[in-house]
């Protein structure tokens, strides 16, 4: 086998989230030769209203509803959790590529994905000027706590029937200490930014990274939260994409030189 020789090749890059996402970034980063430290910045936990969540569930598993919308695998991935079989009359649009492969491992059909940037509003607004309230049956937006209600508010303001669904509550994990100390030292090389809250977590815990740290953005929204926070990103995915992402640093990303 040929050894990797792009540019992530004996970088530490930190990968902060856990699951079957963070395992699938940690194999891709090992295969290019990097050494990738999975360390959860965040996760999730139950929803204030647990017995709400449950109720959506059971009427999206019994046809309820005509649309599904997800802004995130997260949501996804409480659906598969909770046994939730997506039924085949209800159509389902994704925000991005991401979700949208989240959609298919599932499982299930992806019926739209908005063009361009993947954003709540980008998908929302494409998927509503193609459709009247009147041709369309009413739907359910799954979410975390945290997520705005770009989706539900622009359904109910065009006059959709819609529902909100707050599948998860989005919680901070503390780092371990030696991983902490090594972003806080430049012993890190990359931290993979995938989202608001995972900055959030990390200006709490860590505070202001070393220069010689490569910020590396999942998009242009979390680029700008990010920068709100005082990070100094150094690329942005133009995707919304964490393997484009990955492959963007492949070859931009100037890393220390294997011993």
């Amino acid at each position: 086998m040929t050894a990797p020789s792009g540019r992530l090749r004996g970088a530490r890059v930190l990968v902060p989230r856990a699951g079957a996402w963070g395992e699938r970034v940690r194999a891709d980063l090992r295969a290019r030769g990097a050494d990738a430290v999975l360390a959860p910045l965040i996760g999730s936990a139950p929803p204030r209203n647990p017995a709400a969540r449950e109720r959506a569930f059971a009427a999206l598993a019994a046809g309820e509803y005509a649309w599904l919308f997800v802004t995130s695998a997260a949501s996804i991935e409480q659906l598969r959790a909770h046994g939730v079989e997506v039924p085949a009359t209800t159509r389902i649009a994704a925000v991005g590529r991401a979700t949208a492969r989240a959609v298919a491992d599932a499982g299930w059909e992806v019926d739209f994905v908005p063009a361009g940037q993947a954003s709540a509003s980008a998908l929302i607004t494409q998927w509503c000027a193609a459709r009247s309230p009147e041709s369309t049956g009413r739907a359910l937006v799954v979410r975390s706590d945290l997520a705005q209600a770009v989706v539900s508010d622009e359904l109910e303001v065009r006059g959709f029937a819609v529902d909100v669904c707050i599948a998860y509550r989005t919680v901070g994990i503390d780092l371990a200490e030696d991983v902490a100390d090594g972003l806080r030292t430049g012993g890190i090389d990359v931290v993979l930014l995938t989202s608001l809250s995972v900055g959030r977590e990390l200006r709490r815990q860590v505070g202001p990274l070393p220069a010689s740290t490569l910020v590396a953005s999942i998009g242009p929204g979390t680029t700008r939260d990010a920068e709100a926070l005082g990070f100094r990103v150094g690329h942005t995915a133009g995707t919304q994409s964490i393997d484009a992402l990955i492959a963007e640093l492949d070859a931009l990303v100037p890393v220390k030189e294997s011993s």
